[in-house]
């Protein structure tokens, strides 16, 4: 996902969003925004280091860059080439130990760069990013990423997260458009939770498809309840793309420090407060 960003505003904490989810499970919440990213990609989450790194293990943190130099010590790499566009991919690898699975060949595509009518990277994002190709425009193709075996398996590599659920997933959604859709699902295959780019627009007063602007390319952070777990995401669209860079999962049996938790959660008040003060 050529440096498209130029002095872009990050939402800055008194502007973040915060909502109760309308939709699908009520108690998920949604909030904007993230830090800007010291290794060129645009945001990332607040939970990992700047430059997409994380502490240890056991911070029950984990990030997908799509960049194969970012691997997690500690656990095995794919790093899987199968989805890299040939000339436009140099570093690039899915590289955490997840299960992707596209609806059909093409579908998943992963690069660096902007081709127009093919792909946008993210505003700010010259490292590698995920993108889908629907098969047919104007027809749903979709990619599945499925935590199922991740889950099984982390407490063979760090027992302390043994028996986790995912509680936090954050994503950098570029480009938004109306023709693209986050779902996800639990292990009994029960739709959790979608989020349609027309959703985030609206919240932020973005336009659809803008290249540039902080309203239309989003750090979206999801909270979700153990009730709500869920292990398998899946990125929708029926358009020319969808794009996306630096998935990071929270797992709910981390040690999350006094200071983080509490900055964190004085952002969601923020949030709270803000939603309640545009209402009237």
């Amino acid at each position: 996902m050529t440096r498209l960003f130029k002095k872009a505003k990050f939402i800055s904490a008194a502007a973040l969003l915060a909502l109760t989810a309308s939709q699908n499970i009520s108690a998920a919440t949604i909030t904007l925004g993230g830090q800007a990213a010291t290794d060129g990609s645009g945001k990332t989450s607040a939970n990992v280091n700047s430059n997409n790194t994380i502490n240890a293990i056991s911070d029950g943190f984990f990030v997908e860059t799509f960049d194969s130099a970012t691997a997690i010590p500690g656990l095995p790499t794919a790093n899987d080439t199968a989805y890299n566009v040939a000339g436009s991919s140099t570093g690039c690898a899915i590289n955490s130990p997840l299960l992707v699975q596209p609806s059909s060949t093409n579908v998943l595509n992963v690069r660096t760069g902007s081709v127009r009518n093919v792909a946008a990277a993210p505003a700010g994002d010259t490292t590698c990013y995920a993108y889908t190709t629907p098969e047919t425009v104007g027809t749903d193709s979709y990619v599945d990423i499925d935590y199922t075996n991740f889950l099984a398996n982390i407490g063979t590599i760090d027992s302390s997260l043994a028996g986790s659920s995912i509680d936090y997933l954050g994503f950098y959604w570029g480009s938004i458009d109306t023709y693209n859709t986050f779902e996800f699902y639990s292990d009994t295959n029960e739709l959790v939770k979608s989020i349609a780019g027309q959703e985030i627009l609206d919240l932020v007063g973005g336009v659809e498809g803008d290249r540039l602007s902080d309203k239309s390319n989003v750090y979206v952070n999801i909270n979700f309840s153990v009730a709500e777990a869920f292990t398998r995401l899946r990125v929708v669209s029926s358009g020319v793309a969808g794009e996306f860079d630096n998935i990071v999962v929270g797992l709910s049996n981390r040690d999350v420090p006094a200071p983080a938790g509490l900055a964190f959660l004085g952002l969601g008040l923020i949030g709270f407060a803000l939603r309640k003060k545009l209402q009237k």
